[in-house]
């Protein structure tokens, strides 16, 4: 998960005093957090803090059997609690996330403000505003549960027929003015969100979106607990007003959480968030409990028209373009429409498990058939999300960690400086690499890219003479950029991504050269530049393999330098010298076919440069990387090339 490492480092802040993030950021997660990482070695407060993860997430299991076995019988709240720990959400107690935190924090706050509108006693009003509070200290998405505590108090008055007794509920009347006049004053209270206050929404994308996410939130209860919040809010006026009031905070919270998510996801991530739903699980199994409890209450043909209705939602939401394998993560409740058991396709899958569950309820609401049917479902799908999100996180870690993790801490106890040049696609590399390397104390950011998060950062244009602004000694990047010192440790990032390289430089720091459109692996399609800065007298030199290039070009700063034709030969090498006299930084354009190799591009400084600078990054190199080893007997290289220009 990309904010995964940013958690963890603002985890690692509380207790270390380098607090990472601002408003907006989980405050009471990384509170909670940090004092495990921080118990011994970071590798063993790591391992430790899984299974206490496991244990506070579960513990959403205590609110939801306490607040629905006020209103049924122990079996009942049981059944609830088990719900609320066997479902697949679970599985974020394996991530270094707020919702860890927040699950058992906002069932906590939901259950209190079903107390509070049932009997608005200071008392009780102070406790529910006490735990949002928590919840909004764990994931600022809670501040929707102060419009969730107005909304139920009036639905619950709705529900009986009868005129709201606003005077009682004076705090949180008070709250909401506050909140409401500060956010508009104010809107960087927010911290991170703040911006989605002040950004439009187009009608469309909202309002398909939260049909979407309403769509999900009920194949993440397993279709029964929305049915039979329906009915209940049906026949309010029946129940007690204990009863009364959970229903109206279920139904309050279902609403404004769904539209919410569904609003934010249309402007700021276009897909299916079902993380940001999890609040609304306790509150849902603890209302199915109770539907259940009552022997399943209703009038028959009016359940007839709640499970057509819910189906046909089911049936026209485009499962087959929401469900991939980039969904699981936050949706694990699909896991099982993403395998496509008997070659079915995701919307099949779902349609078919739902109606399968809504036959269920209406024909056979009594008995233990239906939360049997749920509690299998739930397993199944945490068995495969965890399955499917095992073997994603087998494959990310060679590509965001790195084997071993802690490899620039292993090398220099001294500070570090980040150099950033891109890599968009796993920009959370660096998070990763300084959570596990406290060594990494400042970041630069080569325009026009920034690494994303919340960070400080030195964002530059390249200077001609290659100049950075850092003091430190050491600096790490990807193999794509050198600088003038000498490498003194590399970390591989498997076969498809650039390794990291750690470079002990000499005073000033300056960068070498950058290059692009390199394959992690040395290959070339159709043309790649190199960009040596200061590098007036200085010469690149190249040994490439010709594959599928017959003619070879290569310019020095758009003008034509070199030309030859390399087709049949095992290898080719050559250099490409620059005049004394020219401008500090160069461009070399090196254009081939439609695939060339290379196992050396590096580029060598005039030599009186060489000797004032000291060693420069062509000395140590060819003892770190394979890609300068010398050709075999027969011509071809011995090993694969593995990075670029080393």
């Amino acid at each position: 998960m990309p904010d995964e490492a940013i958690y963890g480092l603002r985890a690692l802040g509380f207790w270390h005093g380098t607090l990472v993030g601002g408003v907006g950021y989980s405050t009471l997660y990384p509170l909670f957090a940090g004092a495990v990482l921080s118990a011994g070695s970071l590798a063993k407060g790591y391992a430790l803090l899984k299974p206490v993860q496991a244990l506070v997430m579960s513990l959403a299991a205590v609110p939801v059997y306490v607040g629905t076995h006020r209103v049924a019988r122990a079996r009942y709240a049981l059944l609830a609690a088990a719900l609320t720990v066997a479902n697949p959400i679970l599985l974020f107690s394996g991530y270094l996330m707020s919702e860890v935190v927040f699950y058992p924090v906002s069932a906590c706050a939901l259950f209190a403000m079903a107390r509070a509108v049932e009997q608005p006693t200071l008392r009780r009003q102070g406790v529910a505003l006490a735990w949002i509070a928590a919840a909004i200290a764990t994931r600022m998405q809670a501040v929707v549960l102060i419009g969730v505590f107005v909304l139920a108090a009036l639905t619950e008055a709705a529900l009986a027929r009868r005129r709201p007794r606003l005077r009682g509920l004076w705090p949180l009347w008070g709250l909401l003015v506050v909140g409401l006049a500060a956010a508009a004053a104010t809107p960087g209270v927010l911290g991170a969100y703040s911006t989605t206050l002040s950004r439009g929404y187009e009608l469309g994308p909202a309002l398909r979106l939260t049909e979407y996410h309403l769509a999900y939130l009920i194949v993440m209860v397993g279709v029964a607990p929305v049915v039979a919040l329906v009915l209940l809010v049906v026949g309010a006026q029946r129940l007690d007003r204990a009863t009364r009031s959970l229903v109206a905070v279920a139904l309050s919270a279902t609403v404004l959480v769904v539209v919410q998510v569904g609003v934010f996801a249309s402007r700021y991530a276009p897909r299916l968030l079902g993380r940001d739903l999890a609040a609304l699980l306790p509150v849902l199994f603890a209302v199915l409990a109770v539907w259940l409890a009552r022997g399943a209450p209703g009038r028959r043909w009016f359940a007839s028209v709640v499970v057509l209705a819910v189906l046909a939602l089911l049936v026209v939401v485009p499962w087959n373009g929401l469900v991939t394998g980039g969904t699981i993560p936050d949706t694990p409740g699909l896991a099982l429409a993403l395998r496509r058991p008997w070659g079915w396709s995701p919307a099949d899958v779902i349609v078919a498990t739902g109606a399968v569950v809504l036959v269920l309820v209406r024909f056979v609401p009594r008995g233990p058939l239906v939360p049997l049917v749920l509690l299998a479902l739930f397993t199944a799908s945490s068995v495969q999300a965890a399955h499917t999100v095992s073997g994603v996180v087998a494959r990310m870690q060679a590509s965001l960690v790195g084997t071993p993790r802690n490899w620039i801490a292993r090398a220099t106890s001294q500070p570090v400086t980040y150099v950033y040049a891109g890599d968009i696609e796993l920009w959370t590399v660096y998070w990763e690499q300084r959570f596990w390397n406290p060594q990494i104390d400042r970041a630069v950011s080569l325009l026009p890219n920034r690494i994303p998060g919340p960070l400080e950062q030195a964002a530059i244009a390249v200077p001609a003479d290659g100049r950075l602004p850092t003091p430190d000694r050491y600096v790490v990047a990807d193999n794509d950029l050198t600088f003038i010192g000498a490498p003194v440790a590399q970390q591989s990032r498997g076969p498809n991504e650039y390794g990291l390289t750690l470079w002990k430089l000499d005073p000033p720091a300056r960068l070498s050269t950058i290059e692009h459109d390199f394959k992690p692996n040395g290959d070339i399609l159709g043309a790649a530049t190199v960009t040596a800065l200061d590098c007036a007298g200085g010469e690149l030199q190249l040994t490439l393999l010709p594959k599928s290039t017959n003619r070879l070009e290569i310019d020095l700063d758009g003008k034509r330098a070199l030309v030859t034709h390399i087709g049949g030969l095992p290898s080719w090498s050559g250099t490409v010298q620059v005049p004394r006299v020219h401008a500090a930084a160069c461009t070399f354009t090196i254009i081939g076919g439609a695939l060339l190799g290379s196992t050396r591009v590096a580029f060598e400084p005039e030599e009186p440069q060489r000797q004032s600078s000291g060693p420069t990054r062509t000395s140590i190199l060819p003892m770190l990387s394979p890609r300068n080893r010398p050709a075999n007997a027969a011509g071809a290289f011995s090993s694969p090339s593995t990075i670029v220009s080393r």
